[in-house]
């Protein structure tokens, strides 16, 4: 899990956190799509407020003569309450709502990490299976999903904002 050989920390975020998450989900999407969509944010604020476990991922410490330079939120993660998802989800489900890393941190790991302490927090929590929703176009995303025990289930369906194909991924704890 690192930066150009930095380790990332996981915390638990405050609600200072919001605005530099939206950021880096704003950042994750137009990188994966190619381009910006309007309401990306808009429809990602409301989440946060339904969030049982939300973790984030503060940029290493690399600046600064005592490495105290600026750091920033590289990736987070936010579960959300059972019943918080689309209709057709487990009613027992907390949802992996929002997962992503900057551009700048992809491929290292650091979504991995994310998607795994959050599964671990909702399994000691009580919860005994977890959901989440995924672009079949985002093949990376999907990858990850499935190496770390995701199952589609359900039939795909169309994306509210984008459109496209998307799959319900379910995971028992």
């Amino acid at each position: 899990m690192s930066s150009h050989g930095a380790v990332h920390e996981l915390r638990c975020a405050v609600p200072a956190d919001v605005e530099a998450c939206l950021a880096v989900w704003v950042a994750a999407c137009a990188a994966r799509d190619g381009q910006a969509f309007e309401g990306v944010a808009e429809r990602a604020r409301p989440k946060f407020d339904a969030g049982v476990v939300w973790l984030v991922a503060d940029a290493p410490v690399v600046d600064g003569p005592d490495g105290d330079g600026p750091r920033g939120v590289d990736g987070f993660v936010l579960a959300t309450r059972p019943g918080s998802g689309l209709p057709g989800d487990p009613e027992d489900a907390p949802v992996i709502g929002l997962l992503a890393t900057g551009p700048g941190a992809q491929a290292r790991g650091l979504g991995r990490a994310l998607l795994r302490e959050a599964t671990r927090r909702l399994g000691a929590l009580g919860h005994r299976r977890v959901v989440l929703h995924a672009l079949l176009d985002n093949v990376t995303a999907v990858g990850l999903y499935e190496s770390e025990g995701w199952v589609a289930a359900g039939d795909p369906f169309e994306h509210s904002l984008l459109k496209r194909p998307t799959q319900r991924f379910d995971r028992l704890l």
